[in-house]
């Protein structure tokens, strides 16, 4: 028996994801050299503990590709960006591999799209390149394919994609370093009253009570807290912690993560984390897995909104039936686009229009609207409960994916 592999199997997984403006320097435009250096040094020290395996995703490619062609504004034409791009992960990757390689860690350039997720066979291809990557113990350094997405296929920003990451990958926790020190109340560098948020345990809940719409945080990123908040549940849904810190705080790292040994775990707040520094999402006690999982990464045609019966009946893991859909809300608005068909991926919301699940569908819209199977005697499933994958928790509804 090969009890390298055994042990390796055991280490803890972790995603750090590092945004634009902890890697391009906002008032000259240049590659943050001390800034990476940290962070190359933050994760060596995880990955030779023995403990961890980590993997990095990456923003910066087309700010540096700008900074290569001396470009001050980031283009507004896709086609454009994605030329800068090209131009810039060479550069990027060339800047990780030679920190890493000082510290004596060996890396691997990883580029994904949705397109490559959303499809099972390119999913499963995907997780055992990575699993393979852990037992070289090297560190794959993972961006978009922005050169060949396409905008309806697009992650739209690594926040979304390292999300999807740890997702694949099975990450215990996903780190997401920006330019403020977690999550606020609203925007602290335009409202002097706004108040950070320790441990987030209800996402629905707190996007009813912040102003998490109030944009990104610096001209180079493409994220805002919305991105972050979708990340969170995303990561949550599959058993994975989100923490949102500063990245200038980028030690925090190390000690979060090797405060885990001795933690209480089950999603519980450890001491570590347990600081102001930081924003802590909890992870559902019970991850989705398998197919469910994979339901995470498909790209989401439509959004249906159901009855109280009908999000009952999701919560507690049965299928969610046609006479529990709505056709329209209580303000007799329609509650989809009518763009989704049959075995397309769609949001499931309560009545306020609240995420509360994944689902791969048995009707079109045009089906659902049909009046003959609306006023049916026979109880026909909208979604059956092995392709629902629930996406909201509270500690009412900690377990989130009773049927694999």
């Amino acid at each position: 028996m090969d009890t390298t592999n055994t042990e390796k199997k055991k280490k803890r997984r972790i995603v750090i994801k590092v945004g634009t403006s902890s890697l391009i320097k906002a008032d000259t435009g240049v590659i943050h050299l001390s800034q990476l250096a940290k962070i190359c040094e933050q994760i060596t020290e995880l990955q030779k503990s023995s403990e961890f395996q980590c993997a990095i995703v990456t923003s910066g490619a087309v700010g540096a590709g700008m900074l290569q062609l001396g470009i001050k504004e980031k283009p507004k034409e896709l086609q454009k960006r994605q030329a800068l791009a090209a131009i810039g992960q060479a550069h990027l990757m060339h800047y990780y591999e030679d920190m890493f390689a000082t510290l004596g860690v060996k890396t691997a350039q990883v580029l994904l799209t949705l397109e490559n997720l959303s499809q099972k066979s390119q999913y499963n291809r995907a997780m055992n390149t990575f699993s393979s990557l852990f037992d070289y113990d090297v560190v794959p350094i993972v961006n978009e394919n922005d050169t060949v997405a396409v905008e309806e296929l697009r992650f739209g920003d690594n926040d979304t994609l390292s999300a999807h990451v740890a997702s694949l990958i099975s990450a215990e926790y996903l780190f997401l370093f920006t330019d403020v020190d977690g999550l606020y109340t609203s925007n602290p560098m335009k409202d002097p009253n706004a108040k950070r948020i320790q441990v987030v345990d209800d996402i629905n809940k707190l996007m009813s009570e912040v102003d998490v719409a109030s944009g990104a945080g610096s001209a180079g990123g493409t994220g805002g807290m919305v991105t972050k908040l979708t990340a969170a549940r995303i990561a949550s849904a599959a058993g994975c912690k989100t923490v949102i810190g500063k990245s200038t705080d980028m030690e925090k790292i190390v000690e979060c993560a090797l405060g885990l040994n001795g933690g209480k775990g089950g999603g519980e707040v450890t001491p570590s984390l347990n600081s102001k520094e930081y924003t802590l999402f909890l992870a559902a006690a019970d991850a989705a897995k398998g197919k469910k999982r994979w339901m995470l990464s498909v790209p989401v045609k439509d959004r249906v909104r159901v009855n109280k019966e009908g999000e009952e009946d999701i919560k507690s893991g049965e299928p969610l039936l046609v006479k529990n859909v709505l056709i329209s809300d209580s303000n007799g608005t329609k509650s989809s686009s009518n763009s989704y068909k049959v075995q397309d991926c769609i949001i499931v919301e309560d009545e306020e229009g609240r995420e509360i699940a994944r689902a791969i569908v048995n009707y079109s819209a045009e089906d659902l609207a049909h009046h003959n199977l609306r006023v049916s005697d026979a109880e026909e499933e909208f979604v059956h409960s092995s392709n629902l994958c629930v996406t909201h928790f509270n500690e009412e509804y900690r377990s989130v994916s009773r049927n694999n």
